[in-house]
């Protein structure tokens, strides 16, 4: 192996014949070294053993080491003071060789050719006489030495007492490396227990398992019933929060625990349950609950997952109620389609077309704007600028804008986008067949404001620059009983039409409860 040197068997005494045969591959003790992460020198128990070797076997010096791919280092000493090894490789490698039962003496290393010309290290003692035994785990590779030394030769070299001594106190050596092995692993598979426990209760998600060997004072009922949150004594841990049942959904789950404790099988529950302090949350119980268990009727096991599904019921609960608000809004917005193609009149089929086109196309917009804003609400100058969009521009622009706008924002419900769409429609159709948009350097002027206390909304359209007007039309036309449906019907508003020879002056006064959407509503899915 690398770092010895191969010598030759002869010279060895009728007790030392042992052939240096290093079976196992320095992988495989690498492997255990790392595997067993050895404490240093004068550390623990190991240090106390390398004592008591010394001590029991008259020697000097008593090193517990072990041997890497090209080297040695101890991990527990006596007799000795800094981390150099007081004999050669060699002498690691023929102990580390023996065979179980087996033990490397050397009497007098002066008078051994294996180690001529080997001088100790500076500063360490000449060594005379050596003896020492593998280190070796069950069904594993030799890995280490303990070996005893001093500086006066032993001729007779270890009696066969002293052997057993020696061979004895390296199986205890052994056996106090597993047990520290053991003992790490135990406390690592704890520690990773822990970080599990925290990471599933940080999702939310806890494992249980009782059973009738676990618990013997608790009958499966029981179990259950403290799994389900039922108990009064021992409430459920949700999140690290202790809760219970929601009083609601006790009659079932107790109908739950009762028939599963009586006949055993599966469980799988969603229920409310609720914390100290009044808030409830959905718990999800996913569990197995078998009799019967190791040939013993009696047996029972129930185990399984406890989940915390609060946030997945809130988002099938927003689903549902998105879904069916959604129905109810597209039959409102066909409702309207309809009420538009029985208003229209048909008489003219192309400018029936053109009317109902028209109509449908503003109802299409303010479904749009909805749509960008998740049906939280849309404002009140979009809406506004959706119908005038092709008259609008800087107010700088030459020639100038025919359509100007002003007005603070204001976010209108759902309800009241598509009637109010509706009515502005009108209007702009009539402006640009009859009003201010029907010539050049007409002039359409929109505004808005707040009621006080925000109470309702007024908007004001003011057309100017289009043919004068001879004063108010001898028959209401079709333009203005859509307005009157949509701004006072549908939306309970009032609404003022003039006729100055100017242009149409049209005053709206919208109710809050009908129009307004709360503030910061945008962005949320509104009711």
């Amino acid at each position: 192996m690398p770092g010895m040197k191969a010598f030759p068997a002869a010279g060895l005494t009728r007790n030392d014949e042992i052939e240096p045969r290093m079976t196992e591959a320095p992988a495989e003790r690498l492997a255990v070294l790392h595997r067993h992460r050895l404490p240093g020198a004068e550390e623990g128990e190991l240090h106390r053993l390398a004592a008591l070797a010394a001590d029991v076997l008259d020697a000097g010096i008593a090193v517990i080491a072990v041997l890497e791919a090209e080297r040695q280092w101890p991990v527990a000493r006596v007799g000795l003071r800094g981390e150099a090894m007081p004999w050669p490789a060699v002498v690691s490698g023929l102990a580390l060789a023996a065979a179980p039962g087996q033990v490397l003496v050397v009497p007098d290393a002066a008078r051994d050719p294996r180690f001529a010309g080997e001088a100790p290290g500076e500063g360490l003692p000449a060594i005379r006489f050596l003896a020492g035994v593998p280190l070796r785990p069950p069904g594993g590779p030799a890995f280490g030495t303990l070996c005893i030394a001093d500086a006066r030769p032993r001729p007779a070299g270890l009696s066969e007492p002293e052997r057993r001594r020696l061979l004895a106190l390296a199986a205890l050596t052994t056996d106090a490396m597993e047990l520290r092995l053991q003992a790490r692993r135990a406390q690592e598979a704890a520690e990773a227990e822990a970080r599990l426990r925290q990471a599933q209760e940080a999702a939310g998600v806890v494992a249980f398992e009782a059973t009738s060997g676990s618990s013997p004072t608790h009958a499966p009922l029981g179990a259950l019933r403290r799994l389900l949150g039922l108990s009064e004594t021992v409430p459920l841990t949700l999140r690290g929060e202790a809760v219970s049942a929601h009083p609601e959904e006790r009659p079932r789950l107790e109908m739950v625990a009762s028939r599963l404790a009586a006949e055993g099988g599966s469980l799988l529950e969603e229920f409310r349950v609720t914390t100290r302090d009044g808030a409830t949350l959905w718990a999800q119980v996913q569990a197995e609950t078998q009799f019967g268990a190791q040939d013993d009727p009696a047996a029972w096991r129930l185990s399984g997952l406890l989940r915390d599904v609060t946030e997945r019921r809130r988002a099938d609960e927003r689903q549902l109620f998105m879904t069916r608000e959604l129905d109810h809004r597209a039959k409102n917005a066909l409702a309207v389609v309809l009420a538009a193609l029985r208003l229209t009149p048909a008489a003219d089929p192309r400018s029936y077309a053109v009317a109902v086109e028209g109509r449908v196309a503003a109802l299409a917009r303010a479904h749009t704007l909805l749509t960008e804003k998740r049906w939280a609400g849309v404002e009140l100058r979009d809406l506004v600028a959706g119908e005038l969009r092709a008259f609008l521009g800087p107010v700088e622009a030459v020639p100038p804008p025919r359509a100007g706008l002003d007005g603070p924002p204001v976010l209108l419900l759902p309800q009241a986008a598509q009637p109010l769409s509706m009515a502005l429609h009108e209007l702009t159709t009539n402006a640009v067949k009859h009003g201010a948009l029907s010539v050049p350097g007409g002039r359409i002027a929109v505004g808005w404001a707040l009621e006080p206390g925000r109470t309702g909304v007024r908007l004001l359209w003011v057309e100017t620059g289009g043919p004068p007007l001879a004063g108010p039309p001898s028959r209401l036309r079709f333009g203005s009983r859509v307005m009157r449906g949509t701004v006072m019907d549908q939306l309970g508003g009032q609404l003022l039409l003039r006729w100055p020879q100017s242009g149409l002056v049209c005053e709206m006064v919208l109710p809050a409860g009908r129009v307004l959407a709360e503030p910061g509503a945008a962005g949320r899915l509104g009711p």
